[in-house]
């Protein structure tokens, strides 16, 4: 089995790629700023659990905007899942123009650059599979 499901919210599902090592989060809806902080401490929760280096943080399918969060992601969130051991940070920008900014003001802001944004989650995986 390649993916090992681990938690299904309302707005994420959270999945392990037990054959290539990585967690991927998949967030979808309109997404409140609320379930979005719940959902980034349960995915450092599985991130530690999992031992896992590398994240694929699917926002393809998000439809609202969270650019307030952007500062707590990086300079609160970011560094804890940096001390749990992530080394890789694979970001899949949404459809929805307004939600892309958020993600990508968040990419910016982490200042240890190990956040890269893509288009799709075929190219996120690329990457991540490259280390």
């Amino acid at each position: 089995m390649k993916h090992i499901k681990l938690l299904t919210t309302e707005f994420l599902t959270i999945e392990y790629n037990a054959v290539d090592d990585f967690l991927h989060a998949e967030w979808h809806g309109a997404v409140t700023t609320e379930a979005m902080v719940q959902g980034y401490e349960q995915v450092l929760y599985f991130l530690r659990r999992e031992h896992s280096h590398k994240l694929l943080d699917n926002h393809y399918n998000v439809q609202s905007m969270w650019a307030e969060l952007a500062d707590w992601f990086a300079n609160d969130w970011h560094p804890r899942t940096e001390a749990a051991g992530l080394q890789y940070h694979a970001a899949v920008y949404s459809q929805n123009y307004f939600s892309r900014l958020s993600t990508d003001k968040a990419i910016k802001l982490v200042k240890s650059g190990i956040v890269k944004g893509f288009d799709t989650v075929e190219n996120a995986e690329g990457w991540l599979n490259s280390f």
